[in-house]
């Protein structure tokens, strides 16, 4: 927590009993954990109303699973695993997919054989995978995909030799691939890719270095031009999204050496980078994100671990509904207290805030007892060694104030 949070002064206190901060800048609600074991450098990607998350590495071995995401019931199904019966051996982590329709296609990725070139396609209303005609760039890991007038792309990675560039589309209709007009950026791996509109952006990666440069690329000229950079500092292995006309694109492992949790908007409009909320999971890189209607979701990656929780942003929330939410439900009884307390507050809190902690000052403003991450809804307050008074005490929850109030020791 930071140290300004943690201010003991008793005119600080003062202050913040009447200073109420929220966001306009979208909210993260947590949701249901993905429900196969934790992973990284996994794929995600949207059907219809549903989220599917599959394939990647979850610390000991390569996946080939998949499961989709219900939004209505918050639920998680375990589909067919990539390949169906007879696909032992495909498992994976580092792939490269596009949908197109009500069909998601899988290519290359990196297993037990270093780098893999096969081609597949789920077919999410009959749940079952069919293998097209392999990938005809180099065998690669860490490629990016997206989809343009109705056709898939491949683009970047790394395979054998080293570092790529290249572009490559595949039609559906002659199940067959054919090599378009290069990247113009330097040849990198793990670069995150969109599309909006007609038109698909790549940008961010690993060339050797840390990237922030980004190019738009239009199918129909067969061209690319350069956008804006990336208005986070330089990484690869981050994630996004889309919603309408703008991209999301945060988290990730950048010049700092450390994985992020920073999120930012692009306005393809304006060309344009803007700050939004931080992700409320843990920092990380190598995470998946897909869109479902007008919310995006983040979930899997790495953050020193491999982890398996689901975010949803909702743009248009600032958070005040949340803030409200909490203030009106948190209640420590008895107050009084002679012995000990509980620590209540509505159990969707846990969800709205990554976290949220608890400080106990006494009438001079010296901290007298901190909870750094409340685990419940309900948390049991001992008293200690505490002398009967008037202490003063705060909620603090992502950065934000939550709620204020006294209780008394007798």
């Amino acid at each position: 927590m930071k140290q300004h949070l943690r201010n003991t002064t008793l005119s600080f206190l003062i202050a913040i009993v009447f200073t109420t901060t929220a966001s306009a800048q979208g909210w993260w609600f947590r949701l249901a954990d993905f429900n196969q074991s934790a992973r990284t450098a996994a794929i995600g990607f949207s059907i219809g109303t549903g989220g599917f998350v599959g394939t990647g590495y979850d610390s000991a071995t390569y996946k080939r699973n998949f499961s989709v995401y219900n939004q209505t019931t918050n639920t998680w199904t375990a589909i067919t695993s990539m390949g169906g019966l007879t696909g032992s051996g495909l498992s994976r982590d580092a792939a490269s997919c596009f949908v197109i329709g009500n069909k998601a296609y899988v290519a290359c990725g990196q297993n037990s054989n270093p780098y893999n070139l096969d081609f597949w396609e789920y077919d999410a209303g009959t749940d079952i995978w069919t293998q097209r005609a392999n990938f005809a760039g180099t065998p690669r890991r860490s490629a990016v995909g997206f989809t343009l007038g109705g056709n898939g792309f491949i683009a970047c990675g790394q395979d054998a030799t080293g570092l790529k560039n290249d572009l490559w589309m595949y039609n559906v209709a002659a199940n067959a691939w054919s090599v378009k007009a290069v990247f113009p950026g330097t040849p990198r791996r793990l670069p995150v890719a969109f599309t909006i509109g007609t038109k698909a952006y790549v940008g961010t990666g690993d060339d050797g270095t840390f990237k922030g440069d980004f190019y738009k690329y239009d199918a129909t000229t067969n061209a690319w031009l350069t956008v804006a950079v990336y208005g986070g500092t330089p990484r690869y292995g981050a994630t996004c999204f889309v919603i309408g006309t703008d991209a999301y694109v945060g988290t990730g492992y950048d010049n700092t050496l450390s994985n992020r949790k920073d999120f930012w908007k692009y306005n393809s409009i304006t060309n344009s980078w803007s700050v939004i909320k931080d992700f409320s999971g843990t920092a990380r890189s190598n995470a998946v994100g897909f869109t479902i209607g007008s919310f995006g979701y983040v979930a899997t990656g790495y953050d020193s671990l491999t982890t398996k929780d689901l975010w949803v942003y909702d743009p248009n929330s600032t958070g005040i509904e949340e803030l409200e939410k909490f203030k009106s439900s948190v209640k420590i009884y008895p107050n009084p207290i002679i012995e000990n307390a509980i620590i209540s507050f509505a159990p969707a809190s846990l969800n709205a805030f990554s976290k949220i902690s608890f400080t106990l000052y006494d009438i001079k403003g010296r901290e007298v007892k901190y909870i750094e991450q409340l685990m419940s809804s309900e948390t049991s307050l001992a008293r200690d060694q505490l002398a009967n008074g008037i202490y003063i005490y705060k909620f603090v929850g992502d950065n934000k104030l939550l709620s204020t109030g006294k209780i008394i020791l007798q």
